[in-house]
């Protein structure tokens, strides 16, 4: 594996953890986790690539080895975009490559939006299932503020408990490896920055229970459009070919795809054989494009809007 390091920074609200590899002097790549994981996930990607790169990832706050958010509001993306501002500030990066993972692709057009010309590059890994429901307080506002707001403080006590269950380690790994369709040995690194010791020789799991009501900003599709093509980088979307989404969800995700491939320039889709986590269970099968779209030089762009 390549050179690794691992540290904490201090935010105002506790520490975040980052891990590293490779040389700082290389050129930077961050890199943002999906929905209720860690860094760890891009372990096996990062094994794949090449060591011209200065690869740093970080556990979102209340996720891996992160502190949480202080208690008592609903955490939306808008929030984790300032966790990356701050993480790319604390780097001194004037520019960088951003990968990302499932719903991290909004993380990561926020924060290019809001502050543009930082991002030279974007390769998003599986954006489309996220993409299914991001604009749902569009397509039915009812039900939406249901599930993210009525659900969250009418049994606010539940979301911010303990996380009640605790789990041999062969159970959770056969947990992750049934759910998420890993090998044993990718199920391990997903759980690698999880896994909490218990006195009793079980574990917990160290992820806050109020994450998993993680809320997008609400937008509707045009919105997001325009927010995505606004000073867009180069884009390399990596579409697993096995998406679980429910289909009445599915068909919004896949409109949304089309037009960004419709107006964005320098927008590449990649279709690979795969689940959502075929960045781990199987990474070799595109390394070879992420190196070629990170070496190619694309010049100026602009928006087609």
């Amino acid at each position: 594996m390549k050179n690794t390091k691992e540290w904490f920074l201090e935010l105002q609200w506790g520490k975040v953890a980052l891990v590293s590899w490779g040389d700082p002097l290389n050129p930077p790549v961050l890199m943002v986790h999906g929905y209720m994981d860690s860094a760890a996930t891009f372990i096996p990607l990062v094994e794949t690539l090449p060591d011209t790169y200065y690869y740093v990832a970080f556990d979102m706050p209340g996720h891996g080895k992160s502190d949480p958010f202080p208690k008592g509001h609903l955490v939306s993306t808008a929030e984790q975009v300032q966790v990356v501002r701050q993480i790319v500030d604390s780097m001194k990066w004037e520019t960088f490559v951003l990968i990302t993972h499932s719903v991290a692709f909004f993380v990561g057009v926020i924060y290019n939006c809001v502050y543009p010309n930082r991002v030279t590059k974007m390769i998003n890994l599986d954006p489309g299932p996220p993409m299914s429901t991001y604009c749902f307080n569009d397509y039915n506002m009812p039900l939406w503020f249901q599930y993210v707001y009525n659900d969250y403080y009418e049994d606010y006590d539940r979301w911010h408990q303990e996380w009640p269950r605790q789990y041999t380690y062969d159970e959770v790994i056969n947990t992750v490896m049934r759910n998420r369709k890993l090998s044993r040995e990718n199920a391990a690194i997903v759980l690698s920055r999880v896994l909490v010791p218990q006195a009793n020789g079980k574990y917990g799991l160290s992820w806050v229970p109020s994450s998993k009501k993680l809320t997008g900003v609400p937008m509707s599709e045009d919105n997001l459009l325009g927010l995505v093509s606004k000073n867009p980088p180069p884009m390399l979307n990596v579409l697993a070919s096995e998406d679980d989404t429910l289909e009445m969800f599915k068909k919004n995700g896949r409109r949304l795809l089309k037009k960004f491939q419709d107006n964005l320039p320098n927008y590449t889709v990649l279709n690979v054989t795969g689940t959502h986590d075929v960045h781990i269970a199987n990474p070799e099968s595109f390394a070879k494009d992420i190196v070629e779209f990170l070496n190619k030089d694309f010049g100026k762009i602009r928006s087609k809007l």
